[in-house]
């Protein structure tokens, strides 16, 4: 299952990178070069930039590539006081992720009836990135718990 989640978050990953690149491309050489700026240009990056972090950041954490600070845990001689660490930060992340996809539900749920101005579609759509993205990482969170099977482990 990791492995096909990983597959999966790296092809949307890096689609969005290329549909942000096309669409700047395509942006500047309207504005610039034909004079005719494109109305709908600057909120499809917008939406996709959104998506792009927080789908991003799922794939971040399933390859644990986000940034830690270690002084604490390199310091630290003893393995059970670096499991306690390790426990805190997992508890802290999990504690994060589940308020940061409860909230963002709340704002999709306030804002999925209005429209953006250019796209015409629901405005929810940019917010629920959030909530997906923190969802995908609260359950690749709790699949790296200790006593759990998975693939690398994840660094909270």
């Amino acid at each position: 299952m990791t492995g096909f989640l990983s597959r999966a978050l790296r092809w949307f990953v890096t689609l969005a990178v290329v549909v942000v690149f096309v669409e700047v491309v395509t942006e500047v050489v309207c504005r610039f070069v034909l004079k005719t700026p494109i109305a709908w240009g600057a909120e499809l990056s917008q939406t996709v930039l959104v998506w792009l972090t927080f789908i991003g950041a799922a794939a971040a954490f399933l390859k644990g590539d986000h940034i830690a600070i270690n002084m604490l845990s390199d310091a630290l001689r003893s393995q059970r006081a670096k499991q306690i660490v390790r426990a805190v930060n997992m508890a802290i992340t999990l504690a994060f992720t589940a308020i940061a996809c409860w909230s963002g539900w709340q704002v999709v749920e306030r804002t999925w009836e209005d429209t953006t101005q250019s796209l015409g579609i629901s405005a929810g759509v940019m917010y629920v990135a959030l909530p997906i993205g923190m969802a995908l990482i609260l359950l690749l969170a709790v699949g790296s718990l200790p006593g759990r099977k998975s693939g690398k482990e994840s660094r909270p």
